[in-house]
């Protein structure tokens, strides 16, 4: 708990399952910079260059493809398309409006792999008998869980490692690599 007077920085991410969207909900403790803008620093998977936002205090802030720009814009550009966020590490960062006052958190963002690994499950229905492509499947699932304890750990890299291999994985199943 933080003493009295002094500003606590928190926020979690919300698992919503959904790869439209990315949730932050924050926890800090405000003190004397509840008045003060506050500012929500992502850089998202694979991109080099990080996105600023105001952000709203003691509440949730949902992030798309059209606030992160990653939207597309369809046919004749009158229309915005609204893109899947793509799973891997953010780098989020929450500033207070002080200098030097300020959380940083890595996310892995995993729901696109979770919907295909869960597509691929369904696509092979109750086959329980084919123990390899069980044991691969709990390979896969073991890498995604690897990735996500490295990242509560802050080790994005090695996160990102594991994450990487578990999709390749995935995508050689789905692409009919190794099918049984």
């Amino acid at each position: 708990m933080a003493e009295v007077g002094q500003i606590h920085i928190d926020f979690y991410v919300l698992e919503t399952g959904s790869p439209m969207t990315i949730s932050i909900y924050d926890n800090s403790d405000w003190i004397y910079a509840e008045n003060l803008p506050s500012y929500l620093v992502i850089k998202v998977p694979g991109s080099k260059k990080d996105k600023n936002f105001t952000f709203k205090k003691n509440a949730i802030n949902t992030l798309n493809s059209h606030n992160l720009g990653l939207s597309c814009l369809k046919g004749d550009c009158t229309e915005e398309e609204y893109v899947e966020l793509p799973d891997g590490i953010y780098t989020i960062t929450l500033k207070s409006g002080y200098e030097g006052i300020e959380e940083t958190k890595y996310y892995l963002k995993t729901d696109k792999f979770e919907l295909d690994f869960a597509k691929k499950i369904k696509e092979k229905g109750l086959e329980y008998n084919d123990k390899l492509f069980i044991d691969e499947m709990l390979k896969m699932q073991w890498l995604v869980t690897v990735a996500k304890n490295y990242t509560k750990l802050g080790d994005w890299q090695s996160a990102d490692k594991f994450f990487t291999e578990a999709q390749n994985k995935l995508n050689k199943k789905c692409n009919g690599a190794n099918q049984h």
